[in-house]
């Protein structure tokens, strides 16, 4: 017997891409409490709702795949170079762009102290997690039960950037070139998803080592010059990605569905 979806059912991703950037600006902008804390917190919000939102549409059992999907790294190593190489080549390409500008007297490169190597391997990995559990693992498979991976990518972009701005209202980033650059990382990251059959895990390592890497290369700028140089280069980079493979961000048309069901979705 057919039922009639509940409203959760039936809009749990809409509710998703309006209450993220909505709870995020409004934490950074309304809460009384330390940067640091409000920065753990506004990161919470992307896997927290990704979580809750599958749990109440989907039941208990869709949201544990959805954790699941975290620890699911079976791709041909073909891509984990490519998520390596095209995340650090953004962050060189961006180092280079600044000693062009007159920004920096040099291409650096710089090794920040052990014990702060390992602290930031933490916490970005931390970072990567759960912002990605959110936007490729669970927002973006459903959108594109519906739409190109283009539009797909420049959705949760727009809204991802929103949420970087209440980060950047937290640490004191620039607004416009910190919503600028998780646009152009939605396209990238879309491509590398299509490409690798809706991986969650390569998501993961692109996110953690385009954050990570700056502390090598992008060190000697200060904040707003280092964001400035990334969101150029990142921008290209989306540019470049849509003249080779247009909206489908694919020359050919590999399983879609694939992709969808890497995410574990409907058509809700």
């Amino acid at each position: 017997m057919n039922t009639k979806p509940t409203f959760i059912e039936q809009y749990s991703l809409t509710i998703y891409l309006v209450l993220t950037p909505l709870i995020s600006l409004a934490m950074a902008l309304f809460l009384p409490l330390p940067t640091v804390l409000i920065a753990l917190l506004l990161l919470l919000v992307p896997s927290t709702l990704a979580i809750l939102l599958t749990a109440l549409a989907e039941g208990v059992k869709s949201a544990a795949m959805l954790l699941k999907k975290v620890f699911q790294w079976q791709v041909g190593l073909k891509w984990y170079v490519v998520a390596l190489a095209l995340s650090v080549g953004i962050i060189l390409l961006a180092d280079v762009l600044a000693f062009f500008l007159g920004w920096a007297p040099k291409v650096q490169f710089s090794v920040p102290a052990s014990s702060q190597l390992i602290t930031n391997f933490i916490l970005i990995l931390l970072v990567a997690v759960l912002e990605e559990l959110g936007w490729r693992g669970y927002a973006l498979p459903r959108l594109l039960v519906h739409r190109s991976p283009l539009s797909s990518a420049l959705i949760i972009g727009i809204l991802w950037g929103i949420l970087h701005i209440g980060i950047g209202l937290v640490d004191g980033r620039p607004w416009m070139p910190t919503f600028l650059v998780p646009v152009g990382l939605s396209v990238v990251m879309t491509w590398l998803f299509v490409h690798t059959q809706g991986s969650l895990a390569m998501a993961i390592l692109f996110h953690f080592a385009i954050d990570y890497s700056p502390q090598f290369l992008l060190a000697g700028l200060a904040i707003e010059q280092a964001v400035w140089a990334q969101a150029v280069v990142v921008l290209a980079a989306a540019f470049v990605l849509i003249l080779l493979f247009g909206v489908n961000l694919q020359r050919n048309l590999v399983n879609k569905q694939g992709m969808v069901s890497a995410g574990q979705v409907g058509t809700k």
